[in-house]
């Protein structure tokens, strides 16, 4: 009867560790957002950002927002651009945030510290004031290091920003999905 119970226990021991050898190959990423129905695209056709006055795009490239943003009470830093919204306890410990365009006037950003996750909710948002086009829906895209291409994340339109929740910090473009060129007044 104890051999018995041995190989039993030895038996559910190999199962169980055969389980979570299996679970272990999944693609499964905590750093990457999951929307496998998208597949990256190399180069998307992001939204084009108007200058904040004449002869500024060569500052905006080279532009960068910073804020210490505080662990336990969250807080926000905007370049005027996007906006990064933190509850409080989103991130572990106090920290440097930075927003950088460094592609503009292509509606991408760069977000710093790269890789960081967050414990609570993080809305990057962008003013549609600030986008030549205008459309009825919009995408946010984040650069996947790991296959080079930009994936989908969702987005959804609040008092007039494009807002997406953020899981950690990468690169990220905002994408009109249906294009329409704004009326022009004479």
């Amino acid at each position: 009867m104890c051999r018995e119970k041995k190989a039993l226990r030895i038996l559910l021991v190999i199962s169980s560790l055969s389980v979570l050898a299996a679970l272990g190959c999944g693609t499964y990423s905590p750093v990457a957002p999951s929307n496998s129905s998208m597949p990256g695209v190399e180069n998307p056709a992001f939204a084009t950002l108007l200058p904040a006055s004449k002869g500024s795009d060569a500052a905006m490239r080279s532009a960068v927002a910073s804020a210490m943003i505080s662990a336990k009470d969250g807080g926000t830093v905007s370049n005027g651009y996007y906006s990064v919204y933190f509850a409080p306890g989103a991130l572990k410990e106090d920290t440097e945030i930075s927003i950088e365009m460094p592609e503009f006037p292509k509606a991408i950003v760069r977000l710093s510290p790269h890789g960081i996750q967050f414990d609570a909710q993080v809305i990057l948002s962008l003013d549609l004031g600030m986008a030549a086009e205008m459309s009825d829906q919009w995408n946010v895209l984040w650069m996947n290091d790991v296959t080079g291409l930009w994936e989908g994340i969702g987005a959804f339109v609040q008092n007039g920003e494009v807002k997406t929740e953020l899981m950690h910090f990468s690169d990220y473009g905002i994408d009109p999905k249906t294009r329409t060129q704004p009326e022009i007044e004479p």
